[in-house]
């Protein structure tokens, strides 16, 4: 689910959906999308507000687990996903900083590391929500990339993949965690 509101607001109108928003807050329940979250007592939030040439920006983001608004079966499906798409999501990880490692010392990544990092990309495309879709594309196009340096000996162009690679994953996280 994602709710995203970027609209011209006046003062007021701001004003008044934040109070709406705070009473939601208060009352321990939120709407969103015709559907109804629980909010904890205790949550994360992050807000920043900085002025930069002339510009006031401020942002508000909070989180909190709605695990508990799920009924058992539901909550379970959603816990095994989790579960498997962190551990996908850690095995990545150790085998992008393998090949980085290589190609970083001068040395081509070994088939066995690049081998996996595919196949865990591959898994991971799988779990891509359809917002997802447009980056995880390019992603497999720079993975296709790589696999053709390794397989033609081009070190240089490993590097340049593995870069690109590298800022494609942290703006995924940046954008959709």
């Amino acid at each position: 689910m994602k709710n995203k509101i970027e609209k011209e607001f006046t003062r007021a109108e701001l004003a008044d959906y934040l109070q709406k928003l705070a009473e939601q807050l208060r009352s321990g329940g939120i709407e969103s999308d015709g559907r109804n979250w629980s909010v904890p007592d205790q949550l994360t939030a992050k807000i920043t507000h900085k002025e930069k040439k002339g510009r006031i920006e401020t942002k508000l983001k909070w989180r909190w687990s709605t695990l508990e608004d799920y009924n058992s079966e539901e909550r379970k499906e959603i816990a095994q996903w989790q579960d498997s798409f962190k551990t996908v999501k850690k095995r990545l990880a150790a085998a992008f900083k393998e090949l980085d490692m290589a190609a970083r010392s001068g040395n081509m990544p070994d088939e066995k590391t690049l081998s996996a990092f595919i196949d865990d990309s591959n898994a991971m495309a799988a779990f891509a929500e359809p917002e997802w879709h447009e980056a995880m594309n390019t992603y497999m196009d720079h993975l296709k990339n790589l696999r053709h340096a390794v397989e033609n000996n081009q070190l240089e162009v490993v590097a340049h993949e593995l870069r690109d690679l590298r800022a494609g994953m942290r703006a995924c996280h940046r954008d959709f965690k």
